[in-house]
């Protein structure tokens, strides 16, 4: 009893130095990066909407936002997060730990750190279950080397529970996994007990309560899995696969299958009971309850096929063979009788597992790549596989119903991968079991053959009696029996012999080494989120932009009608959720991939994509919008920091060529095409919506830039407003040598001097003094470019009057922007007689009325100027006409009437 407890203390508090070690990567590392002395950086994009609903709960607790007008408009949206164990759960803990009144007795700093830290732990509890796990199918050891490898197990898994990634993933992760824990304790347990239906009949209490009590907890977690993510029934197709296959395998080799029955039914009528709640509130959908309904008559269903095929007297190879015929009947059936629910499960499934072109267009929704495998895993995804053919071996020997179980969970997660990067998250669970089984097995190999080869030369001089022992332990199916009677002696030492410590040193090395080194790295960069241009312009908008009238901290109707002060933010939808957080406005397009429009269907795509202003228009007045926010990855197609300017390409399905990449035999040709530079999403974040011309050029060899001639139309009716104050200016790497084009580049500055004096030097090309065989070039039409810039759609003064016949007329400001940047903005008109200008900016400066905004952009009086061509030069008058336009005058649309004759 002593050494029981010894063992269980010394393995408990390795669980603990484990959990330490796994919140210190999670926290302590990218600690500094999410708690810097701007904001909290909540990680990546759906943080942002989850933190708004945890704040938005927590004024009216325990209520939880169904509808919200936030966001999507100008339909608004149903939560599209409509599993609320998560927000609920994070809520309760603040409302907790503020007494009922956290925004009174909390600070915001204090509130922010527990969502902060929320994932984070929720991440490093994982390692318990899959402890429990290794320890439940093979042995103590198995468990804590899977635990320590879960604990530092980079990619996916890690990335989501890191500090700040306040999203449902860590949750989802380790509910489903304690839920897998307690159907392998209750098959295990069912198996070692013998259970039967007599044994249940027979009210048999003593074998039947440790695999009942286990299938209602694992039922229980597995409820709080679809309580946490709408994506669960993915369980359910795992847990019936694994049905059918446990019940082929018993039917083959002759063995009941009643305890099946008796511990899978319990696993999913407890889950449809929790859940019930949330299908009346229309949180879940049909495919919930279907999934869960579905599952509870499989097990029955199997298990009366396979009594009646014995009773029957049919030969085993048609069991299988009927469970085909009725499933490939089921789906039949249901295609011609529910055919929406037909759609419903094969639209799922084929969404993890072959998931749509438009899917795809999601980063996490990408299928996991060779590229990513070593980043996500590094050697251990390889030793898996290993651990993988052990465990079928291991099968074939004992058909173990819990080794069964897990061996379907691997092979399902890992086809998920395939389909979708994003379950990578949760196969990183069966890797570290998989590994540390694999680990723990070689360790016993070595260790035990030695303890073998140790008591072989002791029978000398133990006599016959002690040989014939020896000789009765000898092989791999009496490990047990070796260990239990080798002396003293051998149990001190075994653990310490040379050949031992080689292996554990080797395993170290190679299954724990570099997922650690890996992690670090990882952990070191957070987990994303926005940088601090878009922080900071959104917390300006925030503050001097109009009031919506919508108010945030709302529960809203579901009928809700927006007021006539509301409007709409345009920007692409990867930034939709930072804007209604932190700009408290409301997008159009939104992480959720609503509002992104299509071919034909006006959204953020179309409006981007447009050729001119005026199809822009149409779909910003459709849409009540009011600002328009670009960022550099938007116009960024050669892909020098990140592009999305394909992306938006994509979902609009433009097919013009805006740009192309022609590969040949020897010859690579990149060609940027005038559409591109036409484009809205150029012309206001590359050219702040001024006039642009370039007679076209070319560069390169084998390796070849070819930028068409173009000229882009100023814009009428958007302004610059704000921009931020880090600088992009993107370039190309040439080789001196061969005078190829290598690669695309971009400068990343936070000072606008020092990015035009490179601009600057980057026109006229330079070699790089660090590789004397590069240069770098950029065109000379691209100058320093603020990485977020906040533009305001208006209607634009009219400037007209009359004009000489002939003549050329010319209007022409200068801009300052809030960072001190100086452009001209200027449009030229040849009047027959009369002209017409229509401009966005006022040059009185902003005024203080409500419904107006509160800019930092200022506008020098206009310049209107005459005159006329000769030998195809323009000569300009000497006379200029200096315009005042006010604030009024733009936003209104009024007419100001300047005569030039």
């Amino acid at each position: 009893m002593k050494r029981i407890e010894k063992v269980s203390l010394i393995c408990g508090l390795t669980l603990v130095l484990l959990f330490c070690l796994s919140l210190y990567i999670r926290v302590a590392i990218p600690y500094n990066i999410v708690f810097n002395d701007t904001f909290v950086r909540f990680g990546g994009y759906d943080p942002w909407y989850n933190i708004r609903l945890v704040e938005n709960t927590l004024h009216h607790f325990p209520h939880r936002i169904y509808f919200d007008p936030f966001t999507a408009y100008p339909q608004g949206t149903y939560n599209p997060f409509g599993t609320p164990l998560f927000d609920l759960s994070l809520a309760f803990i603040v409302w907790a730990v503020g007494l009922g009144n956290p925004f009174a007795i909390l600070t915001r700093s204090m509130i922010e750190e527990i969502w902060a830290w929320y994932p984070a732990v929720l991440g490093a509890l994982t390692i318990f279950p899959v402890y429990f796990i290794g320890k439940g199918l093979y042995n103590r050891g198995a468990g804590l080397l899977s635990a320590a490898l879960i604990a530092i197990l980079p990619g996916q898994f890690l990335i989501r529970s890191l500090l700040g990634f306040t999203d449902h993933h860590a949750m989802e992760t380790l509910f489903s996994t304690i839920a897998m824990l307690f159907l392998i304790l209750a098959l295990k347990s069912a198996r070692e007990n013998g259970i039967t239906f007599q044994s249940f009949l027979g009210g048999d209490r003593g074998s039947l309560k440790k695999p009942i009590v286990y299938s209602i907890i694992s039922g229980v977690f597995l409820g709080s899995y679809f309580l946490a993510w709408l994506g669960a029934p993915l369980f359910i197709l795992i847990l019936c696969t694994y049905a059918v296959v446990q019940h082929v395998a018993d039917h083959l080799r002759e063995k009941d299958s009643d305890y099946l029955c008796i511990v899978c039914v319990p696993v999913f009528i407890v889950p449809l009971a929790m859940i019930a709640p949330a299908l009346s509130f229309g949180f879940l959908s049909e495919i919930h309850k279907w999934s869960l309904l579905l599952a509870i008559f499989v097990p029955p269903v199997l298990t009366a096929l396979s009594l009646l095929i014995r009773k029957a007297k049919i030969k085993p190879y048609w069991y299988p063979i009927l469970i085909l015929a009725i499933t490939v009947a089921s789906f039949v059936v249901l295609f011609v009788f529910k055919p929406a629910l037909y759609s419903t499960i094969t639209w799922s499934l084929l969404l993890i597992f072959s998931p749509s072109k438009q899917y795809l267009a999601i980063v996490e929704a990408q299928p996991m790549g060779w590229a990513n495998i070593w980043a996500w895993f590094t050697t251990t995804f390889f030793l898996a596989f290993v651990a993988l053919v052990w465990i079928v071996y291991n099968i074939w020997r004992k058909w173990r119903a819990e080794e069964i179980l897990l061996l379907v969970w691997c092979a399902i997660m890992l086809f998920a991968c395939f389909g979708q990067g994003r379950f990578s998250a949760y196969y990183a669970i069966n890797v570290a079991i998989l590994c540390g089984f694999l680990s723990w097995e070689i360790i016993e190999l070595v260790t035990f053959r030695g303890a073998e080869k140790s008591v072989s030369d002791m029978k000398e001089s133990k006599g016959q009696l002690e040989e014939k022992r020896v000789d009765a332990i000898k092989g791999k199916r009496r490990r047990k029996t070796i260990k239990t009677q080798k002396s003293n002696e051998i149990k001190n030492k075994k653990f310490l012999r040379a050949d031992v410590i080689l292996t554990f040193t080797v395993i170290l090395i190679v299954v724990f080494f570099f997922p650690l080194n890996e992690s670090l790295t990882t952990a070191k960069l957070g987990s994303g989120g926005p940088r601090e241009d878009w922080y900071e312009s959104l917390f300006w908008m925030r503050g001097n932009t109009p009031d919506t009238g919508v108010d945030f901290y709302a529960l809203y109707p579901r009928d809700y009608a927006y007021p006539d002060s509301a409007y709409s933010v345009m920007s692409w939808w990867d930034y939709g959720n930072w804007i209604t957080y932190i700009a408290h406005r409301i997008p159009v397009a939104n992480n959720f991939q609503q509002g992104i429009g299509g071919p034909n269907s006006p959204g953020a795509a179309i409006f981007f994509i447009a050729k001119n202003e005026s199809e822009a228009n149409e779909v910003a007045d459709a849409f009540d919008v009011r600002y328009v926010v670009s960022a550099f990855p938007m116009v960024d197609t050669m892909a020098s920091y990140q592009d999305l300017y394909g992306s938006m390409t994509f979902w609009a399905n433009d097919t013009t060529g805006r740009y192309t990449l022609d590969q040949t035999e020897g010859r690579s040709l990149f060609e940027l095409r005038e559409e591109y530079y036409k484009s809205m999403v150029t012309k206001l974040h590359m050219f702040d919506g001024r006039e642009t011309r370039f007679k076209g050029g070319y560069l390169g060899k084998s390796s070849i830039l070819v930028i068409r001639p173009f000229q882009t139309k100023p814009l009428q009716h958007y302004r610059l407003v704000h921009e931020s104050s880090t600088y992009m200016v993107l370039h190309a790497i040439l080789n001196v040598k061969t005078d190829d084009l290598q690669a695309w580049e971009c400068y990343v500055g936070s000072n606008y001097t020092a990015a035009e004096r490179l601009a600057y030097e980057l026109r006229h090309g330079f070699t790089d003094p660090e590789y004397l065989d590069t240069a770098r070039w950029t065109p000379p039409f691209v100058s320093p470019m603020s990485f977020v810039k906040v533009f305001e759609y208006v209607k634009g003064a009219k400037i007209e009057g009359r004009a000489p016949s002939g003549a050329i007329v010319k209007i022409a400001t200068n801009i300052t922007t809030n960072q001190g940047r100086e452009f001209m903005y200027s449009q030229i008109a040849m009047p027959n007689g009369t002209y017409e200008f229509v401009v966005p900016y006022s040059t009185e400066g902003p005024i203080e009325r409500d419904g107006y905004t509160n800019f930092d952009v200022l506008a020098a009086p206009y310049v209107l100027r005459v005159g006329h061509i000769e030998t195809e030069t323009i000569i300009w008058d000497t006379r200029q006409v200096v315009v005042e336009i006010t604030e009024e005058e733009v936003m209104e649309g009024k007419t100001v009437t300047v005569d030039l004759v």
